[in-house]
């Protein structure tokens, strides 16, 4: 190992960007490299060629419990773009029926009970047994028995005392919000760690949080000037292809599609796990190297939105849920977009888990949306599927079974100054925006730990 050479972190994601800025800001020598030529990995946007609307890959949503990844946000000066609830604001509407979840003031937990109060897709009996479920749940994972570690979401609401009706109408959408993915199939622990956080914390912990601005202009700018004030050198265009490891086994260089090496005293792979299992550590592919990286960890859970340009501005709320339908939520960038102004309106619709959309031709995708939003959104006008954009992520998250969260592996590899970070590695969190920028800063922290990096390496 060479302490006076910089730590090298791949990846310009979410996970990336926390790790190269927690580095710097210890006052470490960093160099990011990215292969793209641009940063914030899977959180980008771009403007649609034929109506020259910013379109971002994907509606990303926070809640006011996401600290590390609002905390980033504020490291990179963009804190002023975001939209903010005062807490969960949410319309929830189905065939024949609308209700509001919407808390705000009340300290928590007390504010689950308040929005509930009106929450009338359900009885008034239904809403108690959905308070108390609540409670039992997030005590039910507390426990982190084997048994309850194998348990899927559904497994482990009804366990809690859900009835259908209040897991359908209330818990599922929440849970494919947060987890991506079927409740019959994601894992409950990672479910309950989401609802502790947002509902037994702070009131506060609960808000939604969304971008006011396209993404680019939330991560990808503002982190790319962030990380030259903290003196990290970015590289951008350049993949990395083998991690070199010096004679004692431990990191101690990179090399790259273009050929030429670096030395560095320790490496962060941000990078996801089919990207990491095309590299080579030493003489041996990363999966060897590693120690296994499980199939199950290359499974993917996928997203499908789809931006629904309009004639008008609408007055829908920010967020609102359908229930029964393909079409799962509902952004209107009306309320939510500062650089939307004085132009007609637009909608983002998101479909989390979209496996049943895989094959089906977009034109279809949109002729179905377009039906569900005229069934549940008579006062909207100009719907039309000819006008939407359809933006596929195939590989949005992983898939967060059970197996695939039991084997995620930690930051910290069993080779010598080599970390991981992404929203796919263990944070005891699901694979958001949050769980990369944990990730992040835990990979940082371990590099530290180590020693593998000196902190008068700026003046080498």
């Amino acid at each position: 190992m060479n302490p006076h050479a910089p730590a090298i972190v791949v990846g310009g994601g979410v996970a990336g960007i926390a790790a190269a800025l927690h580095l710097a800001d210890a006052g470490f020598r960093v160099v990011l490299v990215e292969r793209r030529p641009f940063l914030g990995g899977r959180a980008f946007s771009f403007t649609d060629k034929n109506s020259g609307l910013a379109f971002d890959n994907g509606q990303h949503a926070l809640l006011g419990c996401y600290h590390e990844t609002i905390g980033l946000i504020t490291r990179i000066g963009a804190a002023n773009r975001l939209y903010r609830q005062r807490g969960i604001e949410v319309e929830l509407r189905e065939a024949g029926g609308r209700a509001f979840l919407a808390a705000g003031g009340a300290p928590a937990p007390f504010h689950l009970g308040r929005a509930l109060l009106s929450f009338t897709l359900l009885t008034p009996r239904e809403r108690l047994g959905a308070a108390r479920g609540a409670l039992a749940f997030v005590r039910r994972a507390r426990r982190a028995t084997d048994a309850v570690a194998r348990e899927t979401v559904e497994e482990a609401l009804a366990a809690a005392g859900q009835s259908p009706r209040i897991r359908e109408v209330l818990w599922y959408p929440l849970a494919l919000a947060a987890l991506n993915d079927d409740p019959r199939i994601a894992a409950a622990s990672l479910f309950a760690a989401v609802i502790e956080r947002a509902f037994f914390g702070r009131a506060s912990d609960a808000a939604i949080v969304l971008p006011a601005v396209p993404l680019s202009e939330l991560f990808a700018e503002p982190a790319r000037l962030a990380l030259a004030r903290a003196g990290v050198e970015l590289v951008t265009g350049l993949a990395a292809t083998d991690v070199v490891l010096g004679p004692d086994g431990s990191v101690s260089g990179l090399r790259f599609s273009d050929g030429s090496m670096r030395d560095a005293s320790a490496a962060v792979l941000a990078l996801t796990p089919a990207q990491l299992a095309g590299l080579q550590i030493g003489a041996v592919a990363a999966p060897e190297a590693l120690g296994g990286l499980p199939d199950v960890l290359l499974e993917t859970a996928p997203i499908v939105s789809v931006h629904v340009p309009l004639p008008s501005r609408v007055a829908l709320p920010a967020v609102t849920g359908l229930l029964g339908t393909t079409t799962q939520w509902v952004f209107n960038a009306d309320r939510i977009r500062r650089d939307r102004q004085g132009e007609g309106g637009l909608l983002s619709c998101v479909i989390s888990g979209a496996r049943e959309l895989d094959g089906v031709a977009d034109g279809e995708v949109a002729c179905r949306v377009e039906a569900e939003l005229h069934a549940l959104l008579p006062e909207v006008p100009g719907i039309s599927a000819g006008r939407m954009h359809i933006i596929r992520e195939r590989h949005a998250t992983m898939a967060p079974t059970v197996a695939a969260n039991a084997a995620r592996p930690p930051v910290e590899t069993l080779l010598p100054g080599l970390f991981l970070a992404g929203d796919w590695v263990q944070t005891g969190l699901p694979a958001t925006l949050e769980s990369a920028a944990l990730s992040g800063r835990l990979a940082a922290e371990a590099c530290r730990s180590q020693g593998r990096v000196r902190a008068d390496t700026r003046a080498a």
